[in-house]
């Protein structure tokens, strides 16, 4: 460990950076990977060129005084720390302390304290930063997600404003840029679907309607789309004017589960049932069977919580920051509601590390264009979602949560004639196929 003035001999007071660099590498049981900066000046790693600076002493006290995740968040979120150089690799290592019992960790550095200064970190909690809420549900939800502003999305997700896994046929080496993943998953789900020219698509949770472009230019269908966030509704509408397509798609401000305008050919419900709740999961089924003809196919793109991440749906960073409404369910419990419900399964394909680059893009975006976004939405909004791009990267490359493309369709009626054949003709489609159409 070095600090600004040279190597720690033995007869010199470690800095703040020291100790706290010793407390990480016990916690690990491994070096440090990262280089801390304190608010004393001292300095501790090895030049990885990723920093952890600590710009006040509140940042330790607020994690002594909520020992865990939570506490972390607090100061990062607050400004009492951040993180310089390679985010996704701090909060990689730092996850393992993260991770240790509250009393373990308070205990620890406590007992660090004891060894040498740092009275200046102790003291009465800090006030929770701003932007954390408690967990509620429903539209207030959706929109506290949503509607944090079209142009912070579009500094994140560049031209294809689709806020959802991408696809790279081939994976990262196929060549193409996040524009070109997008258009390749949006393609893919309209083959999934099978649309043809004239047929109606509804689109759950459409965002700002790249869906419905897409199907419309490319695949010559109508439809219609459903959202709780204000934004998006408004954005998509004036999207679907410029295109000049407002006489055949149109996105309105609603619930799906008041849309009473259906059977639609086909619909599509892309990364919208990790909002709701176990019972939520079972109106979403139904509504999906409900508002298919028969013939019809439905396409759920889900968010999944696999067996080694049901801590992350109870993680008090995502509930009280970005997500107070998150609750992923399974892919196999999804597959039941829906058969439950009179839809047959017709595939399921796995998405989840074609959503590791996808995120590695939209965090990519957020940290080249950092401070234009801070001067859109504020300091602690943009940490958090640096935070959360981070934490999510990391989640879905860890395999603690995947996604899924579940196919199904809805059966026609058996009739007199009970044993008739009624193939499905469903193949999967290519995954080298090129992208139908142009760039939207």
């Amino acid at each position: 460990m070095t600090h600004s003035g040279g190597t720690v001999t033995g007869t010199e007071t470690p800095g703040a950076a020291h100790r706290i660099a010793a407390f990480v590498e016990r916690a690990v049981a491994a070096p440090l990977e990262f280089d801390i900066r304190a608010w004393d000046g001292s300095t501790a790693g090895n030049g990885s060129g990723a920093t952890l600076v600590l710009r006040t002493p509140r940042a330790v006290r607020r994690m002594l005084w909520r020992p865990g995740q939570l506490g972390a968040a607090r100061a990062f979120v607050a400004g009492d720390c951040d993180i310089e150089g390679d985010l996704v690799a701090v909060v990689r290592q730092l996850g393992s302390v993260l991770g240790t019992p509250w009393p373990d960790l308070a205990g620890a550095a406590l007992q660090g304290l004891r060894n040498g200064p740092g009275r200046e970190i102790l003291g009465p909690p800090v006030a929770r930063p701003s932007a954390e809420v408690r967990r509620y549900r429903g539209a207030r939800a959706v929109r506290h997600h949503y509607d944090v502003g079209d142009e912070f999305y579009r500094l994140v997700l560049g031209p294809s404003m689709v806020y959802s896994c991408a696809y790279w046929p081939d994976g990262e080496r196929s060549g193409y840029g996040p524009t070109e993943a997008q258009r390749a998953k949006l393609d893919m789900v309209c083959r999934k679907l099978d649309l043809r020219p004239g047929m109606r698509l509804l689109d759950l949770g459409c965002g700002w309607g790249s869906l419905l472009l897409h199907a419309a230019r490319h695949y010559g269908v109508e439809g219609v789309g459903v959202t709780l966030a204000r934004n998006q509704a408004r954005l998509a509408a004036r999207r679907i004017e410029e295109a000049g397509l407002a006489d055949r798609v149109r996105v309105r401000l609603q619930d799906y589960r008041a849309v009473r305008d259906g059977p639609f050919d086909a619909v599509a419900s892309i990364e919208m049932t990790h909002h709701l709740s176990r019972s939520g999961r079972r109106e979403h089924a139904a509504a999906l069977a409900r508002l298919v003809a028969p013939g019809g196919r439905v396409l759920s793109h889900e968010l999944c919580v696999l067996p080694g991440g049901r801590k992350l749906m109870r993680s008090p960073f995502l509930l009280r920051y970005p997500h107070p409404d998150l609750d992923l369910g399974t892919v196999g419990r999804s597959a039941m509601l829906a058969e439950r419900h009179g839809l047959e399964l017709l595939d399921v394909e796995n998405l989840r590390e074609h959503f590791v680059p996808t995120i590695r893009s939209w965090l990519t975006n957020l940290e080249r264009n950092r401070e234009r976004a801070t001067a859109l939405v504020g300091y602690q909004t943009v940490a958090v979602w640096r935070l959360f791009f981070a934490v999510g990267l990391l989640s879905f490359e860890a395999g603690l949560a995947g996604v899924q493309h579940l196919l199904f369709t809805r059966p026609r009626p058996a009739g007199r004639h009970v044993f008739a054949a009624r193939p499905s003709r469903y193949r999967r489609p290519p995954a080298g196929d090129p992208p139908t159409g142009t760039p939207t």
